[in-house]
């Protein structure tokens, strides 16, 4: 049995901003937007130090601590939070202590990882993105069981349909992807909608936008599938350093290089490539930050905005900024990457569909 926890208001290392129409904030109240960062004021029953880690969604936030305990806040009209009911939640609740090392949110779904690479899924299923077919909502998070064993390494949330990296190096696809039924059939031997990216093995990383998906072969190599409208899938694309990470947007595509670099495609309407001017671009650019010698430790992108986070922590964002989630005080759009006014150097930060996150 889980031992009551306490609450405390040590919560001025959490600073939240952005969309919060539906409390995904975790300020305890819903509003339309926060357009500054603000600590996290309402007593919440965790620390920033205790936080292992973070998740963003369409209108959620995850929180899973080091010693094993979930929480979350915000949107539920899908079971998303997996509370076990399909109302809001205005303050962050225990959801229960699952030990997830690992966390992620979509528009209205969410998973975790535990420490054997177990996948567990809760929220829509609309689309049959998390489950067989039959079931409109996952309400609490579920185990689920892929046709391939071995661990679990990471989950891609598209709009409609999910993916799931394998230690393999395997990736599969569960749900509605047009995009993949043509060249990936169905696994027969299964209930769930699901496709294995049988020629593309040896994955090391996969992020997903609205409607397409991009997979880190090796060090360098990228391979895109899906909706190429704005130049988000780069073809074969092979980088001058070694990649760390890959992130995107709905419709725009980034990387953190090992020399902390990112670099950034696709769609720039509102300024998601970080640079002037809506033209957008099929090839990576880099981001141009105060100075050509900052080293980046992380980047982080929502639906049309992003966050980057200096080896000095300091934290920078740029692009849609209807809500304030750039945090400048004001909503129009940024154009170039803004340093955030924060009273501490970052630890952590994280992005949602419109909303932001900076733990000091």
């Amino acid at each position: 049995m889980m031992e009551p926890q306490q609450t405390t208001c040590k919560t001025k290392r959490m600073f939240a901003w952005g969309a919060n129409s539906h409390a995904q904030l975790g300020f305890g109240y819903a509003t339309e937007q926060c357009d500054k960062p603000q600590p996290l004021t309402e007593c919440v029953p965790f620390t920033a130090d205790e936080i292992e880690s973070v998740a963003a969604g369409g209108g959620h936030t995850l929180i899973g601590t080091n010693d094993g305990r979930l929480y979350a806040c915000g949107w539920n009209n899908r079971g998303q939070l997996g509370v076990g009911h399909l109302e809001d939640c205005m303050h962050f609740q225990l959801v229960g202590e699952y030990c997830f090392q690992q966390l992620f949110a979509g528009w209205d779904v969410s998973a975790g990882i535990n420490a054997f690479g177990e996948l567990f899924v809760w929220g829509s299923n609309v689309w049959q993105q998390i489950a067989e077919a039959g079931v409109k909502n996952i309400l609490i998070p579920t185990r689920i069981t892929l046709p391939e064993g071995g661990k679990v390494l990471k989950v891609a949330f598209g709009l409609q349909y999910m993916a799931v990296l394998m230690e393999s190096g395997k990736v599969w696809v569960l749900g509605k992807c047009k995009f993949l039924s043509k060249e990936y059939p169905l696994e027969p031997a299964t209930k769930l909608t699901i496709r294995c990216l049988s020629d593309r093995a040896s994955a090391r990383d996969v992020v997903s936008g609205d409607n397409h998906l991009v997979l880190l072969i090796g060090d360098r190599s990228i391979n895109s599938l899906g909706d190429n409208k704005h130049g988000q899938c780069l073809d074969e694309q092979m980088l001058p350093e070694d990649i760390i990470k890959l992130e995107s947007g709905w419709t725009h595509t980034g990387c953190l290089t090992v020399s902390g670099a990112i670099y950034l495609w696709g769609r720039n309407n509102y300024g998601q490539l970080g640079r002037p001017g809506s033209n957008g671009s099929t090839l990576p650019l880099k981001l141009r930050l105060e100075t050509d010698d900052m080293v980046v430790k992380d980047v982080r992108l929502g639906s049309q905005h992003g966050i980057a986070l200096t080896s000095d922590g300091r934290a920078y964002c740029w692009g849609w900024n209807e809500h304030g989630n750039c945090g400048t005080g004001g909503t129009e759009n940024v154009w170039v990457p803004t340093v955030i006014d924060l009273p501490l150097p970052a630890s952590k930060v994280i992005c949602g569909a419109g909303f932001t996150m900076a733990f000091t």
